[in-house]
């Protein structure tokens, strides 16, 4: 796949796949073009990580403006396995939707909204049922293969084949940075394959492998390849600062 480039106003990436597609608007955002201060400087869409409400707002709007999008929908984001299908504008709400991590939706113009500072944001579009997913997929939702289980979603709910999907994997924790001390307790055993060195592990190898095996083309997968908690211009990371903010990765479906 071709690199990844930043552009626009705020700042964002986009994959070079899912940017040649029709009828699918996507960006993952940046920690730059905001209004938020100190800590949580500046593109910052969390209230939960301590920033004031009417700064999220603002860069919440901003990001919505960039992409042309109506409305977003956010999730409370717990490191669990659970999905919400947003299939009707009525369903759509202000407020994060509480104790979730999958976000699917037929509705265009709708916005999927997902919060990060390491773990992975993880895009899908199946272009043949017209749906779009948004998976919040830190190192415990690996461990539950929340991949795997959102294309098991979209296959029951929708119908969609594997085959006609696309995934895109945002800026995350990469190899050179995602150390686990206690990997033995926190990573089933399957995962220990995926140690780079000493402690260390390659979590986007891990994402491409589980999306592959639930039936993704590898030439339908696209990873950025970029650090977050190396990047600290470009990005929120947890592993660096501890308190800080979450940059936001959105996907809809063009209106």
């Amino acid at each position: 796949m071709a690199d990844w480039q930043a552009t626009g106003a705020p700042r964002h990436y986009r994959s070079p796949m899912l940017a040649g597609l029709p009828g699918v608007v996507h960006g993952f955002f940046t920690r730059q073009g905001g209004v938020s201060t100190g800590a949580y400087h500046s593109l910052n869409v969390s209230l939960a990580a301590g920033d004031r409400r009417e700064a999220v707002t603002e860069n919440l709007s901003r990001m919505r403006q960039a992409l042309g999008l109506a409305r977003l929908a956010g999730a409370a984001q717990v490191h669990g396995g659970r999905a919400a299908v947003i299939t009707s504008p009525d369903q759509a709400r202000e407020e994060d939707i509480p104790a979730v991590d999958i976000l699917v939706t037929t509705v265009p113009g709708l916005g999927l909204l997902i919060k990060q500072a390491d773990c992975q944001a993880v895009m899908f579009y199946d272009p043949v049922n017209r749906v779009v997913a948004n998976v919040h997929a830190g190192w415990r939702g690996q461990g539950l293969n929340i991949l795997g289980e959102t294309v098991r979603l979209l296959q029951s709910r929708f119908g969609a084949r594997p085959a006609d999907l696309y995934a895109a994997v945002g800026p995350s924790l990469g190899p050179c940075c995602a150390e686990f001390k206690n990997f033995r307790r926190e990573f089933p055993p399957d995962l220990w394959t995926y140690q780079v060195r000493p402690n260390y592990f390659d979590l986007w190898r891990l994402s491409r492998d589980q999306l592959m095996a639930a039936g993704i083309p590898p030439a339908r997968l696209d990873l950025a390849g970029l650090c977050t908690r190396c990047g600290a211009d470009d990005f929120y990371s947890y592993r660096r600062e501890k308190i800080t903010g979450r940059q936001g990765a959105i996907i809809a479906l063009q209106a």
